[in-house]
């Protein structure tokens, strides 16, 4: 097989259900930073587990590297405008929580990350307010003790 058909099976150009936009958007906070870490690439996989959203998904690793390679090709600015076309105002909701609780997996927020949570809130039109309860309640989910 030929390296275009190789990407072509790994890269699709578009993201095609509110799943694939909420784990994209959660593939770009963690990338906020600038670097993954273990944590992070865990609760990637508990993303999946963890919300109905992505109940249809069979393979957790095909589909996060599918997802990551989708984001790798558009860019951030476009990956956001393409993902909360797919997204309904409450589940852009659930994006911005699960991306803030990406963003806590190493304990601290660098200003890249504070940066994206900014962005991303006034992409999906968050109310301050609840964006705050959100930064606020996602530590406490943390917490070691």
């Amino acid at each position: 097989m030929e390296k275009a058909e190789k990407k072509s099976e790994c890269y699709q150009q578009v993201l095609l259900t509110a799943g694939d936009a909420v784990m994209a958007v959660a593939i770009l906070a963690v990338a906020a930073d600038g670097k993954l870490d273990a944590q992070e690439r865990s609760d990637l996989q508990s993303l999946l587990a963890a919300n109905q959203v992505f109940g249809k998904v069979r393979d957790a690793k095909k589909y996060m590297n599918r997802v990551s390679s989708t984001v790798a090709g558009k860019g951030r600015d476009a990956t956001l405008i393409e993902a909360t076309g797919l997204l309904s105002p409450c589940q852009r909701e659930t994006a911005y929580a699960w991306a803030v609780y990406m963003i806590a997996a190493d304990r601290k927020t660098v200003s890249p990350e504070h940066k994206f949570l900014s962005l991303l809130r006034r992409r999906f039109a968050i109310h301050g307010a609840l964006a705050g309860k959100i930064n606020a309640v996602v530590p406490m989910l943390r917490r070691a003790r």
